[in-house]
């Protein structure tokens, strides 16, 4: 982690501007840092040595302006630098490949989850060069290893998205896309709360393919595939087709082991006949008046989950509260800063289990 230790820290009347940097506040051990293109937290603590300067994990800062900030609150301070770790960090240029979880998915044409080792979804790319396909992960190393062999074999048509499958669909237009693979996902017999075929990314399914679109599901696993037969069969009206032990363009490694033991290999198809009403959610994450009363319990609910986990006072009139919300799944820590008219500190990401969230953020705590 990159971090500096200097020799003291000084009183400081907050906000403050230093060469193009300003400290907003000081919650606590927190200091609030905006740039002209970024917004974080730095954390101080008190050394034996000194004072330790880090980041805030959860504010996520580019590495550039975190060196920015780093060097003027040295002079803000009056300080001398101890140590420093930061000189020969080199900035991670973003890759054109990797999306966030705010980017604009209405161009995605094919989805793959969870896609491993990428032998399918470099496959899909190829076959479809025309087509932007979108590979959902949320193992990293596999990611990584993804997007060196895209660059490696020059393949430009692929994107990746580090994150839940079942949240990324809600931020899908209707009706766009062309297909989803859902290829070996794990089968979590004894979670299956987490299993990713479930009655919501069906619907959820049905509702982003085109008219005669499809959503292929090839597992290895007899209870992972009985599951989700009846998944599907739940609805009123589908249209499936079954395989069993059939063989497919691309084997990945593991499906190649798994022949070698004579294990079973089954293909769901569903295929979409509806057109399906477009949605327009807008995210209105503002609040109206300041929050109180706190419980630090967390709350579950169906769809999400709200967790208000420490509060750091600023001063009399305003303070900072660090929470988890969203997704049981896939939660985000954010921070509010809590004043007369509270607000985000970093907006949570536009998707529906964080607007759920917030909103009941609001009914319980809104003094």
């Amino acid at each position: 982690m990159p971090h500096i230790v200097i020799d003291k820290i000084k009183p400081i009347n907050y906000p403050i501007k230093s060469n193009g940097i300003e400290f907003l506040f000081k919650a606590e051990e927190l200091i609030a840092v905006k740039t002209d293109i970024s917004k974080f937290l730095i954390k101080v603590q008190k050394r034996d040595n000194g004072y330790l300067i880090k980041y805030d994990k959860i504010t996520r800062p580019i590495i550039s302006e975190l060196k920015k900030a780093y060097l003027e609150f040295v002079k803000i301070n009056e300080a001398k630098i101890l140590f420093e770790n930061i000189s020969g960090i080199k900035e991670k240029l973003p890759n054109e490949n990797l999306l966030e979880i705010t980017s604009d998915l209405s161009n995605i044409d094919i989805i793959e989850v969870g896609f491993g080792s990428g032998r399918h979804l470099i496959h899909l790319a190829k076959e479809n060069p025309n087509k932007i396909i979108l590979g959902i992960e949320i193992h990293k190393p596999s990611i990584e290893q993804v997007l060196k062999r895209i660059k490696h074999e020059k393949v430009n048509n692929i994107r990746i998205l580090n994150h839940d499958a079942r949240i990324i669909l809600s931020k899908i237009p209707s009706n766009q896309l062309e297909s989803i693979y859902v290829h070996f996902p794990v089968p979590w017999d004894k979670k299956p709360h987490r299993r990713v075929i479930n009655q919501d990314f069906i619907k959820e399914s049905i509702r982003t393919l085109k008219k005669n679109g499809f959503l292929h599901l090839r597992t290895d696993s007899d209870n992972y595939f009985n599951y989700s037969l009846n998944e599907f069969l739940s609805f009123n009206k589908i249209d499936l087709k079954v395989k069993k032990n059939m063989p497919y363009v691309v084997s990945s490694k593991y499906e190649d082991r798994w022949k070698k033991l004579n294990k079973d290999i089954y293909d769901i198809y569903m295929i979409n006949h509806e057109i399906s009403p477009e949605i327009k959610e807008e995210f209105d994450f503002s609040f109206e008046k300041k929050l109180c009363n706190f419980d630090f319990k967390p709350k579950v609910y169906k769809n999400f989950v709200i967790h208000i986990e420490k509060i750091y006072q600023i001063d009399n009139d305003k303070e900072l509260i660090k929470l988890t919300m969203g997704n049981f799944n896939r939660p985000e820590h954010v921070y509010i800063l809590n004043k007369e008219k509270p607000e985000y500190f970093k907006l949570p990401a536009p998707i529906k289990e964080n607007y759920l969230a917030h909103l009941e953020l609001k009914r319980l705590f809104e003094c």
